[in-house]
């Protein structure tokens, strides 16, 4: 999967509950950093999605996805065995966090890392509604 369809499938696995898929998107070492906190582990992770977060009643709404080849820094490493940062590639999505009301909860800047393996981070951005 390019990195462009496994953002999009990130999102729709979690605006429709599909677990198993958001599993697969995942690396085993994935990250998630957010204003309010981070969370380490793609088990972690997928147990907050399905009964950690304030709303679980909402939909993304990408406005863009954007792709960048090759975008780790020289030298860091992540853990994962053969693979250098150069292996990695840096796309951002862009996009609405909807209520189930259909009103914007707040706007997103997601930042993701990825593997041939999947996901292995995602920083988010946020930008209240109001």
């Amino acid at each position: 999967m390019d990195g462009e369809t496994l953002v999009r499938e990130y999102y729709r696995s979690i605006d429709e509950d599909d677990y198993a898929a958001l599993s697969a998107a995942l690396t085993g070492g994935f990250v998630h950093r957010r204003p309010d906190t981070t969370i380490e582990g793609r088990e972690e992770f997928v147990a907050f999605m399905k009964g950690g977060r304030p709303e679980r009643d909402t939909e993304h709404v990408l406005e863009a996805v954007y792709t960048a080849l090759g975008g780790g820094e020289g030298g860091e490493t992540d853990g994962t065995e053969g693979e250098s940062p150069g292996d990695r590639d840096r796309l951002a999505a862009e996009g609405r966090l909807l209520r189930a009301d259909g009103s914007v909860w707040f706007r997103f800047v997601d930042s993701f890392e990825t593997t041939d393996n999947g996901i292995q981070s995602v920083r988010t951005y946020v930008h209240s509604a109001s």
